[in-house]
């Protein structure tokens, strides 16, 4: 029973760091507190920093992405602000379902926690590399310049609207741009892995669904008792969906809304800078962006079409042979099972032609914006 114990105990460590704990405590709370302003005040000063430089393209696309990762942060870290309880309570009832499956059933689950705590190593570390690249290209751009100019220098990771080339001031705004950078990724890679897991359970709930419709037969006389037992499982399953897609709403929205606009801006500097060191970073970046598109959009045509096989897999039974009580049950089964799962945020579906819809226009993209800055050279 280890695994279902352990269920989503590898993100909920990373967590911690910006004071997400399931027992509520004066120190987590104002670690909590504490994120959620470093994050609002990060993502307002880049705003301002936006604004300030407005008819300086270059520099905007420089603060774009940075100013998205911290949107998509911080609609990610809502869930832990503002419905903690519902999360821990989700989690719960996924350890409850999983407790009644037999021991040949948890070794799937077992495989998914094993396979994931692994995706979450992954993930963290190729993230902590994208966020340390920018600290150590501040660090050597700043040594550079202060070399080349005579003086100290200072460079912060990020672009700031405020001037920090006081040593004190630089050390706050370093100290304040690296804590911002760890929050980011531990938040951002803990909520999709941690989606990634919960979808996955969910897939193999409707899968052990399927068999074990087909497993009833119908003729015996204990066949209303076990399609009792089916169904009342096939219920918790639904239930459990709502609950996840209801909370993860926001986070698929603002994901993917903002994930098309992210990829268009690195896209078109991993073009202009294509020459220079940089473009590793950029790519790193784009890898995990895409990472993250891709763990929502999978999963999420994965439980579509797994919730809808729950019908095919009644209809494969042999339904003919039972009672017409039993018939007109299963008919209403297979009507539920028709409505399949949706998981999206507005009017946008995580699916996997959602997925390819984002991936294709971000090529236009960066052609319209290559074409917007070759015209504004010309004029100059």
């Amino acid at each position: 029973m280890s695994c279902v114990e352990d269920f989503l105990d590898a993100q909920m460590w990373y967590l911690r760091y910006c004071g997400v704990f399931r027992e509520k405590s004066v120190l987590g709370g104002i670690r909590l507190s504490v994120c959620l302003g470093v994050l609002v005040v990060f993502m307002v000063l880049q705003s301002i920093y936006i604004f300030q430089h407005v008819h300086h393209f270059a520099m905007i696309c420089d603060a774009i992405p940075t100013l998205v990762v911290c949107m998509v942060a911080i609609s990610k870290f809502y869930i832990f602000v503002f419905h903690p309880a519902a999360l821990f309570a989700l989690i719960d009832s996924f350890k409850a379902l999983q407790r009644r499956a037999s021991r040949e059933d948890l070794l799937l689950f077992r495989r998914s926690g094993a396979f994931h705590a692994k995706l979450t190593k992954i993930y963290m570390t190729s993230a902590l590399i994208v966020g340390w690249f920018y600290i150590l290209s501040a660090i050597v751009s700043g040594i550079s310049r202060s070399l080349a100019e005579g003086r100290v220098h200072f460079v912060a990771p990020m672009a700031f609207p405020h001037n920090y080339q006081h040593p004190l001031m630089f050390a706050l705004t370093f100290l304040f741009n690296c804590d911002s950078i760890h929050m980011s990724i531990f938040i951002s890679g803990s909520v999709d892995t941690c989606f990634s897991e919960l979808a996955t359970s969910v897939t193999i709930h409707f899968q052990l669904i399927q068999r074990q419709f087909q497993a009833v037969d119908f003729a015996a006389r204990t066949a209303e008792d076990e399609l009792e037992v089916v169904v009342a499982y096939h219920k918790d399953v639904l239930q459990l969906c709502l609950a996840m897609t209801n909370l993860f709403q926001y986070t698929v929205f603002y994901l993917l809304l903002l994930d098309s606009v992210l990829l268009c801006v690195i896209g078109y500097q991993f073009v202009i800078f294509m020459n220079t060191p940089r473009v590793l970073m950029l790519a790193s970046m784009a890898f995990v962006m895409v990472l993250q598109a891709v763990i929502y959009c999978y999963h999420g045509s994965m439980m579509y079409d797994e919730s809808l096989k729950v019908a095919d897999a009644i209809y494969q039974s042999n339904w003919y042979e039972a009672p017409p009580a039993v018939q007109k049950r299963l008919r209403l089964c297979i009507m539920r099972a028709q409505k399949p799962i949706v998981t999206k945020g507005g009017f946008i579906k995580a699916t996997l032609p959602t997925l390819k819809k984002i991936l294709n226009s971000t090529g236009s993209y960066i052609t319209m914006l290559l074409s917007l800055e070759t015209e504004q050279y010309q004029q100059q």
